[in-house]
């Protein structure tokens, strides 16, 4: 199908988009580590039904680094606008789960539904567990001052980020990451330029009124199982499922499980 290209101009910047599609409309959020292609396995798919929209964050893939300050919930916001999206159904990943969730409690009314994948939540924090990986690093900030050994950790040695067992995967992400070292450059920095919610989300979840699917790898860290845990008890008639044989990264890890539970939640919706 025919896909749309282009950049956005933002604060200081633009941020680069793929449109494919029409209908009503889904906008795909990566993750902190992989930009906009971690959805190659959903993208054209969901094109055939869905007007889609995926973008990379600042930071990341083709998009500009941010220079100052700035707001990945403002950032969505000029994407719907310049866009012409009155409202979507949102897809994120990990972090993009995240913004998701801060996105839809800041503009409910652009909001149709929610589709969480391995997401955190802002207020909610982790453990020690977490930041060292399951103690298999001293910290994470250990690696972020090293993009190729954070890329070589993450794709080779980590535990939880796909099933250590799919070694086509890895390759695949390997790939894909070699071919974008932009993203995992800088990340500190990216991250102290990030400007947080207004509202931490754990204690507004009960705002969120939408239909949201919330799904879990069977091998991504406890923390993240616990996230999805506070997700699903704070956001009225959310529905959590496991994808088998998964760590973090679903969409691109298992795209057909993936797939069929998305789309018997968009039927449903």
């Amino acid at each position: 199908m025919k896909t749309e290209t282009g950049y956005i101009s933002v604060d200081d910047g633009s941020i680069f988009y793929e449109l494919s599609g029409d209908g009503d409309c889904i906008v795909l959020l990566h993750d902190g580590i992989v930009h906009r292609e971690v959805w190659d396995g959903q993208f054209s798919d969901l094109a055939k039904r869905y007007k889609v929209v995926r973008y990379d964050r600042r930071g990341y893939g083709k998009s500009d680094y941010p220079r100052a300050s700035f707001s990945n919930i403002e950032d969505l916001c000029h994407v719907f606008d310049h866009l012409k999206i009155e409202s979507a159904i949102i897809f994120g990943i990990s972090g993009g789960g995240e913004l998701a969730i801060d996105f839809t409690l800041k503009y409910p009314g652009k909001v149709n539904g929610l589709v969480l994948s391995g997401a955190i939540v802002s207020g909610f924090g982790v453990t020690s567990h977490a930041l060292t990986r399951g103690g298999n690093v001293l910290s994470t900030e250990e690696l972020i001052a090293d993009p190729q050994k954070l890329m070589e950790y993450f794709v080779w040695s980590d535990p939880y980020e796909t099933n250590p067992e799919n070694r086509d995967v890895k390759e695949k992400l390997y790939a894909l990451l070699k071919s974008n070292p932009y993203n995992l450059k800088y990340t500190l920095t990216r991250e102290q330029l990030k400007e947080p919610p207004e509202r931490p989300a754990l204690r507004y979840l009960s705002e969120i009124k939408v239909p949201v699917l919330i799904l879990v790898g069977e091998y991504d860290m406890p923390d993240v199982h616990a996230h999805a845990g506070a997700i699903e008890v704070g956001i009225p008639n959310a529905k959590r499922e496991i994808i088998f044989n998964s760590g973090h990264l679903i969409p691109f890890e298992q795209p057909e499980a993936f797939n069929k539970s998305v789309l018997s939640f968009l039927n449903s919706v």
